[in-house]
Formats: structure tokens, C-alpha cells, sequence
């Protein structure tokens, strides 16, 4: 019991944060991304009466959000879309993210050690998992697309790892149910580096394992193959019908030198948030590029450890989290790469990056609590890389918590910007975060049904 109630403490402390903070910053207002999805998206179909599955299905920059579509039409009936519902939904799929881990977590540590040491030490990894350095992935309904999809790809690898890698054929089923749903439903952002990372652990298994491979191994392995080829065959055809490419790829391979920046500032951003890089004159980008550089030495050093730990042999989801998120943040650097080099610190891709770091972190305490003695040099290593990753998560929340009442403000503007939507200017309707056409256009079409900002009078409002 006194586990339990310790886990309850790592589990619930953070999450109730990370939910303070939402409900109390986050819009009820759409904006961004979900202004695509209403003027000639879904939810014009939907309120016309000319709703189509594919119309679900069409891709909104090269992702397909079927999943957050239905969550949308079930907002718009039970809420009236109000997008704050949506936000609040945020801080329960990270939750899911954090048991999930905790799952694996446990099964790495329980041979050497006791069920409450286990349970303590995981509120170091929800310190991170919750960490609101993610802010911009916490705070509109469209944000949900960032943080939905992370339990379901943890899920579908487990079940996978359990299934492929373990032999436990009872997983099968598991896997056959996770797998679609991750890929196809609560894709997010992530389906571009699952089956990369996917491929990736394979090869290190093959390695690990090449001189006892079974026949049944290999039966499995091309069962999950046709099975994951079928799904993304699924996905991506067709994909490029209205997919509204709006970046230029081709960027990246001209600038090699200014890629690396990009990337390690985007590294960098998961320990010492973007938020401290701009309210402080301490964080040059040039200091950003070193604390970057210092992140990917220490995920060199974990990976270094995890394979030489063995590890592997209880757990691959380290793994698959780490590498994960460099192929995200690769794939993110070709699509975002031309909006300069440090748009790469945006909080949002946090969201998945942070994962990599609690990762990282999770095989640090992994070999400081194992029972062999480490030399000096390694040991002090590893604390070095914790104090700088909890010294710059800890001073990110802080500069997020100061400045929430000015997000708070932001946000209290744009109910008036909506009311006088036929009137304001387009330097109004840019703070909804898109082109201020298509704001009014979405808006407009929003009043008329009577949802999100015009659910109720201005009267009311106020």
C-alpha cells in the first residue's frame, strides 16, 4: 500500500499541475491550426449536412487527424465547441503516457529493487513528462494533436516489443488493434518517425540476436511487417490531395551548416525552454547551441550505457523513445527548417522531445541503482547531465509560471476580436495565429452556426 501511495504522489502532483495550468490559461477559442478544418475543412461539411469520410481522412499538412476530427464533431455537439474542453483533455492522454512508462519502468528496476524505491524515483520522469516547458502543446483545442498521440504509439510498441521481440504470441492481438489505431486514428505528428524508429530497434535486436534467431522469430517479424506496410500503404495514398505542403524541404540540404544549428538549438529547447531563451540575457542562441550540444552527448552516453547495461534485455522503450525523437526532430527540421534557425525552440515539438529526455534520464537512474560500482568519472558524468537537465526544466517552469497571466491576457482578447469579426483588422485576426482571411472566413461561418465564441452573447460573456 505504501507504494502505491507513493506512485499515486509521482503520478498525481505533476499531473495536477500541468491541469492547473491549462485550466487556467488555456482559450476556449479556436485558433491556429483548427481554422483550417472549419472554412472549407470537416466542420464546414459537418454543419452543411455534407459530412464524407473523406472528408475526415483529407490531411492538414501531411497529417491525417481522424482522430481529433471525431473529438471535434463530438465537441460541436456536446459543448458547442468549446475548445477549452478539448485543452483539458491534454493533461489525461500525458497521464495515460506516464503509466504506460511506468509499466516499463518497473519491469527495469523491480529485480534489484523495492516496489517504493521504484515508485520514488519515477517522480523524477513525471517531473519531465509533465513538465509545461511543453506550454504551446497545452493551451487550444488543436493542441490536442500533439499530445493524443503519444500513449497510442507507447501502447503499439509495447504490444509489438512484446509480441516481435519477446515471442509472447498472446500480444498478437494487441499489437493488430494498437498498431491501427496509433497509425491511422491518433497519428498526431509522430506517424512520420514510428516505423523509422520501428525499423531502428529491429536492427539493433537482429544484432543483439543474430546467432540464436528462431524460425518463429522470423515468422513474426514478417507477419508485423506486411501487417505496418498495409497501414502506412493506407496512410499515405493519396496523401498529397490537398495536403497543403507549405515549406520548402529542399532548404535543408543547402545549408548544412545552419540545419546542425537548427538542430541542436531544437535539442537544446527540450532541457532550457524557448521561453527562457527569450525573457533572459544570459541565453545567447550561441549558449543554446552549446546546451544543445551537451543534450546529445549525454543521449550518446546514455545509449552507450543502455546497450552495454544490457539493458535491452528487460526493456526496449528507452530506446524507442530516444530515437523517436531524433528522427521527430530530423523530420521536423525539414519541414520547419526555412522558418529560420531558431524555430526550432518552439515549445510544441517539446511535447515529444521531452519523452527522449525522460529516456535518458530513466537509464541514468537505471545504472546509478544497479548493484555494480561505477568508476568516478562515469558517475559524476551522470550527475553533471542531471543537474543541468533539472536545472534547466526547473527554471523553464518557473519563466512559464511568471509570464502565464500575460498568456492568460493574450487569450482574454479574442473573444471582442471575434464578436467584431466583419470589422476587425487584420492585425486583430492575426492573433488567432493564421492568415487573417482565413480567420474571418472561419469565424464567419462559426457565427452563423452559433459555436465557439458566438455560443453565447456578448452579454453572457462578459
Amino acid at each position: 500500500m505504501r507504494a502505491k501511495f507513493i506512485l499515486y504522489l509521482s503520478l498525481l502532483i505533476p499531473f495536477a499541475l500541468v491541469f492547473i495550468y491549462v485550466l487556467n490559461t488555456s482559450t476556449d477559442l479556436v485558433a491556429g491550426d483548427d481554422m483550417y478544418l472549419i472554412k472549407g475543412g470537416f466542420i464546414e461539411g459537418y454543419l452543411k449536412g455534407t459530412l464524407t469520410f473523406n472528408d475526415l481522412w483529407r490531411p492538414l499538412h501531411v497529417s491525417r487527424l481522424l482522430g481529433y476530427n471525431l473529438l471535434q464533431i463530438a465537441n460541436i455537439k456536446l459543448s458547442s465547441m468549446n475548445s477549452k474542453n478539448l485543452a483539458l483533455l491534454i493533461p489525461f492522454f500525458m497521464l495515460a503516457s506516464a503509466i504506460l512508462i511506468y509499466r516499463e519502468y518497473r519491469k527495469s528496476l523491480v529485480l534489484e529493487h523495492s516496489p517504493e524505491f521504484i515508485a520514488a524515483t519515477f517522480l523524477v520522469l513525471t517531473f519531465i513528462i509533465f513538465n509545461i516547458i511543453q506550454w504551446e502543446g497545452l493551451l487550444g483545442g488543436c493542441d490536442l494533436v500533439y499530445q493524443s498521440s503519444m500513449p497510442f504509439f507507447i501502447a503499439s510498441f509495447i504490444g509489438t516489443e512484446l509480441f516481435l521481440l519477446r515471442g509472447n504470441w498472446k500480444y498478437l492481438p494487441v499489437t493488430f488493434i494498437l498498431t491501427p489505431l496509433a497509425m491511422l486514428v491518433f497519428n498526431g505528428r509522430l506517424y512520420v518517425s514510428f516505423i523509422p524508429t520501428l525499423g531502428s530497434i529491429f536492427l539493433c535486436y537482429l544484432l543483439n540476436y543474430r546467432s540464436s534467431l528462431t524460425k518463429d522469430f522470423w515468422i513474426r517479424a514478417l507477419l508485423i511487417s506486411l501487417f505496418i506496410a498495409v497501414i502506412a500503404f493506407l496512410y499515405m495514398y493519396k496523401i498529397n490531395i490537398n495536403a497543403n505542403f507549405p515549406y520548402a524541404a529542399t532548404e535543408v540540404f543547402a545549408h548544412p551548416l545552419e540545419v546542425s544549428e537548427f538542430l541542436l538549438a531544437a535539442f537544446a529547447s527540450s532541457v532550457v525552454g524557448v521561453d527562457v531563451f527569450f525573457s533572459s540575457t544570459y541565453f545567447s542562441f550561441n549558449t543554446m547551441l552549446i546546451i544543445g550540444l551537451i543534450i546529445v552527448i549525454l543521449y550518446v552516453l546514455a545509449l552507450a550505457l543502455f546497450f552495454r547495461s544490457r539493458m535491452y534485455e528487460r526493456t526496449y522503450l528507452p530506446l524507442f523513445l530516444i530515437v523517436q525523437t531524433f528522427f521527430y526532430l530530423g523530420f521536423m527540421t525539414i519541414g520547419r527548417f526555412e522558418l529560420g534557425k531558431d524555430s526550432g525552440m518552439a515549445s510544441r515539438y517539446a511535447c515529444v522531445s521531452i519523452y527522449g529526455i525522460a529516456a535518458m534520464v530513466w537509464i541514468f537512474i537505471f545504472i546509478l541503482a544497479h548493484p555494480k560500482k561505477l568508476k568516478a568519472l562515469l558517475k559524476s558524468t551522470i550527475i553533471t547531465g542531471f543537474i543541468i537537465v533539472f536545472s534547466g526544466l526547473l527554471l523553464t517552469s518557473m519563466v512559464v509560471w511568471r509570464i502565464q497571466p500575460q498568456r492568460k491576457a493574450y487569450f482574454e482578447q479574442l473573444p471582442n476580436i471575434a464578436l467584431r469579426v466583419d470589422t476587425a483588422t487584420p492585425e486583430e485576426l492575426s492573433k488567432f495565429f493564421e492568415s487573417p482571411e482565413r480567420v474571418r472566413d472561419s469565424l464567419r461561418l462559426l457565427r452563423e452556426y452559433k459555436l465557439n465564441a458566438y455560443r453565447t452573447s456578448s452579454a453572457e460573456r462578459e
